[in-house]
């Protein structure tokens, strides 16, 4: 069994880009380039955030939960976690 290590995250919040907060049931979308970082908060805890990944340039082209696992090691998304694509790529 493994455990999840929840690490803090050395960034400043307040010198984020761009600070949304999702009501719960509501979608939003938004153009994450190369370089720049998605940090997705559990406001309330105990909550599941649903996601999609899509290469912007390729929209077949998309995050796979399976591909990110074998290449990762762990069922988990955390703070450093490479997503990987089902063409293999990193996203």
């Amino acid at each position: 069994m493994s455990s999840i290590v929840c690490l803090p995250s050395p960034r400043d919040p307040a010198a984020a880009a761009l600070d949304f907060a999702i009501p719960a049931r509501k979608p939003w979308s938004h153009l994450v380039k190369k370089g720049e970082t998605l940090r997705i908060v559990d406001s309330h805890g105990q909550q599941a955030v649903d996601t999609l990944f899509y290469n912007a340039h390729d929209f077949t082209e998309r995050y796979s939960a399976q591909d990110t696992l074998r290449e990762q090691g762990s069922a988990y998304v955390v703070a450093g976690t490479a997503l990987v694509s089902n063409e293999g790529r990193i996203m």
